[in-house]
C-alpha cells in the first residue's frame, strides 16, 4: 500500500479534512514538495507513542554499552 501524500497548497485548502483523515486512519500523510517528500503529519498520540519506543531501545543501547546505571528505587532515581 502506498503512503498518503498531499501539498501544502491542498492543506491550505482542506486542513481540517486532511487532519481528520490522519487522526482517524493513524496513518501518516505526506506533504510533497517538487515530487519528494518535505513533511509528514502524522497523530499526536502515534508520535507519543513512537518517541517511548525510541526512548526505550536507546536505554537498552546504553546498558548493552556499560553507560547506563540500573536504578532500583526512587531514591536512586532523585540522586541522579
Amino acid at each position: 500500500m502506498f503512503p498518503k501524500t498531499t501539498t501544502a497548497r491542498e492543506i491550505q485548502r482542506n486542513y481540517r479534512k486532511i487532519f481528520d483523515e490522519v487522526k482517524k486512519s493513524k496513518e501518516p500523510v505526506f506533504v510533497m514538495k517538487n515530487n519528494k517528500p518535505e513533511v509528514a503529519i502524522i497523530d499526536a498520540k502515534e508520535l507519543e507513542e513512537m518517541e517511548a519506543v525510541l526512548a526505550v531501545i536507546e536505554s537498552r543501547e546504553e546498558m548493552k554499552a556499560g553507560k547506563g546505571k540500573l536504578l532500583r528505587s526512587l531514591a536512586d532515581l532523585r540522586n541522579e
